[in-house]
């Protein structure tokens, strides 16, 4: 494998690859040609001036628009606006790349800098507007993620996407946008490295939905099936976290959810709805206060619905065996041989 060594000054750098053991000098392209234009670009960047490395690119771009190394000027002055900190006006050029020149090998170069200046925006770095005003950059961040995903779906950067949005959500506390792009990770990426994270989130995420007992309880349904789904693929970190004990909880929650919908049928005179909700919380969720103070509204309502509920069902009877009477002898039949030849009296 060849190595690359630079000596000297950027602007005037001198390019040595290591061939059998020995550096050999490389030939520097004619700077007056398009190759050479393009590694001037290259030199003023890794000198760290990228305000000259923009004005150089602007005329590659100006004077060579049907150049095959075009897509490349263009990479490379969003290299250099990046280099300024304007993480904005970079996306400008990155975008053009990948919708103009989509078949070309610098097609994943751009999208893996959009990427990183999304992780920026998502970490809380400000974009300019207008070119004085530092404003939040949310907006463009999860978009760029969400573009990312449907641009290079099933691949690494996307995974990274996918998780990346939806730690976005989470941090903040968009937890319902947060248990989707969860879900929709699982669901996307179901061998993925990161899916004991992923799916621990969409635990917590779900329970954050959760309100109160008086409020839908739709996330702490799916979140009682993801902590059995964790519980199952993960049993020692499932141990780690509690999650028998949070289960417990969100049993108790789903059953004072319960109740309150049985109190409300109750004190609106709706004693039917009422009953039937009380058997079900004590059926669903025996192990549970909600459970008790169930019984005791229907012991003031029925007392014979309490011990309908609370006795154990009668075990079956045994199958008794119907003794079918013998059929009648055929008159006609050939006697067998233990039955005795009656003679006829004479």
């Amino acid at each position: 494998m060849a190595l690359l060594l630079i000596l000297g000054p950027a602007a005037q750098a001198q390019e040595y690859r290591l061939e059998d053991g020995q550096w050999i000098q490389q030939t520097q392209p004619d700077p007056n040609t398009p190759e050479g234009e393009i590694h001037a670009i290259r030199a003023l960047l890794a000198a760290g001036q990228a305000k000259k490395a923009i004005k150089q690119a602007d005329a590659f771009i100006e004077n060579r628009p049907n150049h095959p190394l075009l897509p490349e000027a263009y990479l490379l002055r969003g290299d250099a606006k990046a280099g300024r900190k304007d993480y904005y006006q970079a996306l400008y050029d990155y975008e053009y790349v990948i919708r103009v020149f989509s078949g070309t090998d610098h097609y994943l170069t751009a999208v893996e800098r959009e990427y990183e200046i999304a992780r920026l925006f998502a970490a809380g770095m400000k974009r300019k507007l207008w070119g004085i005003r530092m404003v939040p950059a949310d907006d463009e961040a999860e978009e760029i993620f969400i573009r990312i995903q449907e641009r290079l779906p099933g691949s690494a950067l996307g995974e990274k996407a996918s998780m990346d949005l939806a730690d976005f959500y989470f941090d903040r506390a968009d937890m319902k946008m947060a248990a989707e792009a969860y879900d929709l990770f699982l669901l996307n990426y179901p061998r993925s490295a990161m899916r004991e994270r992923a799916l621990l989130r969409l635990i917590e995420s779900s329970l954050a939905t959760f309100k109160g007992p008086r409020f839908d309880s739709t996330g702490l349904l799916e979140a009682a099936e993801r902590i059995r789904d964790f519980q199952a693929e993960f049993p020692a970190a499932a141990n780690r976290i509690g999650a028998a004990a949070l289960l417990v909880r969100v049993e108790e929650s789903l059953a004072l959810k319960a109740l309150l919908d049985a109190q409300w049928f109750e004190q609106r005179g709706r004693h039917v709805g009422a009953a039937y909700s009380y058997r079900r919380i004590v059926t669903d969720h025996p192990d549970t206060d909600a459970a008790r103070q169930a019984l005791e509204r229907l012991a003031a309502m029925n007392p014979m619905i309490v011990n309908e509920i609370t006795q154990p069902a009668p075990s079956p009877e045994p199958e008794q065996t119907l003794e079918l009477d013998a059929p009648a002898a055929d008159p006609d039949a050939a006697p067998s041989g233990d039955t005795p030849i009656l003679e006829p009296s004479p």
